[in-house]
């Protein structure tokens, strides 16, 4: 990934800051403490990475930014530090993803194509790359995370899927390269990670059922290899029983064929669920199929809900209710992160924006 520039960020009082006037005969506008990057962005509103690339001439701010960034940085006295310039100057300007997930998969599900086209959106703003490799599942990734590294081909990695001993971060860090863990937990590792909790998105469905009365709910989930995924069911589970509500929880692939399946065992089986949520668009349209199949009424009988929106859930019909998890976004910000990262801020963690329920027409009151 390329840096944000040749200014790096000094928040410790190194590179790029100034005195700002501390003796006070510089007159109100002078700072008191060091200026920084920071102090930049936080003041103008703006991103750091935004600020580094408007004092450096580069790509990636309008013309007006620009010029705010330079009459802010005269007025507080803000001048980069000489090695803070020539670190930054040599690096690669590229960020790096490796996914070892099955290519047939990830073409189909909407969550890796929207956050990559998020992250690849904010990296075109400020004139940055991305290296992209999708690998086989058995270690694959290991061996180009550590290609790459040794090679000086990227500045640092996006990591997606964390699993427990998750062997990439060990991995990283013995080789000293910076990563975001696009994640749902925030260990104290000193890793980055942007953090998305399922509090939001567990609250949002549930707050949806109950309201329309369901207490027998069915959860298909994604692998519970993933962290994320047991999270979810953890907290499913919690937040179900304030409800008075009941939820089984079926472990899945994300793959239509397995939310197809299992669906239909749920619903032909003893006891039938009201409600089903299902652990991304691709089997919640696999779930209505089979509903439909079954001659059972949508949202008639049952109503079935995503844990990801996507164009699959607004143009199913019925419309399937899903949570907009905002996945551009969240593109965009882990790819913020890992540039301010590099170019050394020493914030690690950063919420993901949060999510909205969409509405649509798979979801109403439950059948008595």
């Amino acid at each position: 990934m390329t840096t944000s520039g040749p200014v790096a960020d000094g928040d410790d009082g190194g590179d790029g800051t100034t005195d700002g006037g501390g003796d006070g005969t510089a007159g109100s506008t002078r700072r008191s403490h060091r200026v920084t990057i920071s102090d930049l962005a936080r003041r103008l509103h703006i991103s750091k990475a935004s600020v580094s690339y408007a004092l450096n001439g580069r790509a990636g701010v309008s013309d007006e930014t620009r010029q705010r960034v330079l009459d802010l940085a005269e007025e507080l006295g803000f001048h980069p530090n000489s090695a803070a310039v020539a670190l930054s100057a040599s690096r690669t300007r590229t960020i790096g993803i490796v996914i070892a997930r099955d290519p047939a998969l990830i073409s189909t599900e909407a969550f890796y194509m929207r956050t990559l086209v998020g992250i690849e959106q904010y990296l075109n703003e400020v004139d940055s790359s991305l290296l992209l490799r999708l690998t086989g599942e058995h270690g694959e990734d290991l061996d180009v995370l550590r290609r790459w590294s040794r090679q000086g081909r990227v500045d640092g990695f996006i990591l997606f899927d964390e699993h427990d001993d998750d062997p990439r971060i060990p991995v990283l860090k013995e080789l000293g390269v910076p990563c975001v863990v696009v994640s749902s937990n925030a260990p104290d590792d000193a890793v980055g990670r942007l953090i998305s909790s399922p509090d939001e998105t567990v609250s949002l469905l549930l707050d949806h059922l109950a309201g329309f009365g369901h207490t027998n709910v069915a959860h298909i989930s994604g692998p519970f290899t993933f962290i994320h995924e047991r999270l979810r069911v953890q907290t499913l589970q919690e937040h179900a029983a304030r409800h008075g509500i009941t939820v089984r929880h079926v472990e899945g692939s994300y793959r239509y064929d397995d939310g197809a399946e299992l669906t239909r065992q749920l619903l032909t089986g003893p006891n039938p669920p009201t409600a089903i949520v299902l652990g991304n668009d691709l089997m919640a349209v696999a779930a209505l199929r089979v509903a439909m199949d079954l001659g059972t009424a949508v949202p008639g009988e049952v109503s079935i809900v995503a844990w990801d929106d996507s164009p699959l859930c607004e143009l199913a019909r019925p419309g399937i209710t899903a949570v907009d998890q905002k996945t551009m976004e969240r593109g965009r910000a882990a790819a913020d992160l890992l540039l301010r990262i590099v170019t050394g801020d020493h914030t690690l963690h950063e919420e993901a924006p949060a999510g909205e329920l969409r509405h649509r027409e798979s979801s109403g009151p439950a059948h008595s």
